[in-house]
């Protein structure tokens, strides 16, 4: 059995025996201290033969060819484009006896010395590695430092995918921590992007805690998941580097800022492998290779966060983004897609009504599979919620939730019940102002059935087109809503424009040599009574046929102010 090396515990409690005379306190204080001391060590000593025969035992695969490698002090990180059926190899029943091994004697030096740090985190971060369900049990059972048990808990709850209940563990560890550590532990600066990066560097520890309510917030995977895992997912890695930094690691090399930077960007190594080394000389090392979970999504804002989160567009997110600044790969889903939604708001006294329709019929995960949907609409950093969910969606499907917020993040969130995916859309809003004196308008909500139109939002709701996609040689109905009033006697001019947005690299260049004509805006006017009433509903036809295939912006236009608009996004296909 590898590892198998002989570990006596002493027993140091033990009564002297009657011939024995009993040593003198602090010469027994002495002796508990070395022997303390050579326990620690020997549990040291059996982490780092671990560490080295795992290197011997590791299976050989090739990893491919870096065609983009990101370099972080000694690693070149890269994700190879692999097959995506592609499995990286175990590591095998001989390093999974060794573990087992180590493990047994690292529960051993930890009975005899409960108040050890170190030995108990080693025994953590193994329990996890091992896939072993006792690691909640023995973190609860930790009687080391308290916030670092608390901390070792929060780790083993989020591995668990208990998000909520991590999230609580982390909070009392960064309570209980020393300041110096709490500040370490905080510190976002590595996962953001350069626009924020900047600005967030010359924030004090205390202004740092401040922002980063709100980079969590908005960095949450999905709303319908109770927790923040984004969250507990980065103060398990920064456990995680304290974990490594004082112990012998996979790859052979002495701890750096470089190891440390990976794990906090890109996760821990979830598997290890090696390729033989191609040098002359027979004593080279072969080359160590870390994987992390795949695949990864960037799920942090792109940029500074505007001063409103009403402002927070559904396109200063990239869950894309490469190179990847950081990445985060959920452990509920085997991937992660944006989704296409048609969301609006429109008025209901001091609440806002919020409409949301998909259509993933033609997807290839939800298409295939049974999922949960939710809309939900959050303010103040997540603390107050209005939510709307279903255990069991069909593929076209329209959420409805009012809400009292006055800004908001809305959110509307699909995830397979067989783990295979999970979808989202995500974009800022604020309350539509009302004053009795002037006239404003609801968003815009497309509608199937035409030419039949829907009379109020509640028929509307129900034949919301799913996304914002549509076919050529269609006709769709509009819906919207107007709110206040102005003199009986006084008329309200209305535009509807549509405008071709995006066009291609290609067409631009044509319409640069006027090969192709310069599009020109549909628009479409007409006066209305202004005395209509303090909510009136409006609907019209669009005929999509006289649309080319491409994406446009299409703006409703009320009188002069400019506050009195709304505007969508559509693509015809």
């Amino acid at each position: 059995m590898w590892l198998s090396i002989g570990f006596a515990l002493f027993a140091l409690c033990a009564q002297p025996s009657r011939a024995q005379p009993l040593a003198p306190p602090d010469s027994a204080e002495r002796q508990l201290r070395a022997d303390s001391a050579e326990i620690a060590e020997h549990a040291r000593s059996l982490q780092a033969a671990f560490e080295r025969r795992r290197r011997q035992l590791l299976p050989r695969f090739y990893s491919g060819t870096a065609d983009h490698c990101l370099i972080v002090g000694r690693f070149c990180e890269w994700h190879p484009k692999f097959d995506k059926d592609y499995v990286v190899p175990g590591e095998g029943k001989d390093i999974v006896r060794a573990r087992s091994e180590m493990l047994r004697d690292l529960a051993k030096a930890s009975d005899a010395l409960p108040g050890d740090d170190w030995i108990i985190g080693q025994r953590i971060r193994y329990l996890l590695e091992a896939h072993d369900t006792s690691a909640v049990t023995v973190a609860r059972a930790c009687r080391a430092s308290r916030w670092w048990c608390d901390a070792l808990l929060g780790m083993t709850l989020h591995v668990r995918g208990d998000y909520a209940a991590a999230d609580s563990a982390f909070g009392i560890a960064l309570e209980n921590m020393p300041t110096d550590t709490r500040c370490h532990w905080l510190n976002l600066r590595p996962l953001l992007d350069d626009d924020i990066r900047g600005t967030y560097s010359k924030m004090s520890c205390a202004e740092r805690e401040a922002a980063d309510a709100q980079i969590w917030w908005v960095s949450d995977p999905l709303f319908m998941i109770p927790g923040n895992e984004r969250r507990t997912e980065h103060f398990s890695r920064v456990l995680h580097t304290v974990l490594q930094q004082n112990s012998v690691n996979t790859y052979g090399l002495s701890w750096g800022g470089d190891l440390a930077e990976l794990i906090l960007r890109f996760g821990w190594a979830e598997k290890w492998t090696q390729e033989p080394s191609h040098s002359m000389y027979p004593e080279s090392q072969p080359t160590i290779t870390g994987h992390e979970r795949e695949p990864g999504y960037h799920f942090f804002l792109t940029q500074r966060p505007p001063d409103s989160v009403a402002l927070i567009a559904d396109s200063v997110f990239d869950i894309y983004q490469f190179p990847p600044r950081e990445q985060y790969s959920p452990t509920y889903a085997r991937g992660f897609e944006n989704l296409d939604a048609q969301v609006a708001r429109f008025r209901r006294g001091d609440s806002t009504r919020i409409v949301a329709a998909y259509n993933v019929k033609g997807d290839t995960i939800f298409g295939k599979t049974k999922f949960a949907a939710a809309l939900v609409a959050t303010g103040d950093t997540g603390a107050v919620q209005s939510r709307t969910e279903v255990a069991e969606s069909p593929l076209r499907n329209v959420l409805t939730v009012t809400t009292p917020l006055k800004e908001q993040v809305v959110g509307v969130e699909l995830l397979a019940n067989d783990s295979s995916g999970a979808a989202r859309w995500r974009s800022g809003f604020a309350e539509i102002p009302l004053d009795s004196g002037r006239i404003s308008v609801s968003d815009l909500l497309f509608v199937d059935g035409a030419p039949a139109l829907p009379a109020d939002l509640a028929e509307a709701a129900e034949r919301a087109h799913g996304g914002t996609k549509f076919n050529h040689n269609t006709k769709i109905g509009l819906f919207w809503e107007l709110y206040g009033k102005t003199p009986a006697d006084s008329s309200v001019p209305i535009s509807l424009t549509i405008t071709r947005v995006e066009e291609s690299l290609l067409r631009r260049t044509f319409r640069a040599l006027r090969i192709v004509p310069k599009p020109m805006p549909l628009n479409i006017r007409w006066q209305e009574n202004g005395a209509a009433g303090v909510l009136s509903a409006r609907s019209i036809v669009l005929d999509l046929s006289a649309i080319p295939s491409g994406r446009y912006a299409v703006k409703l236009q009320v009188g002069d102010d400019t506050r009195a608009a709304a505007s969508r996004v559509i693509e015809v296909k």
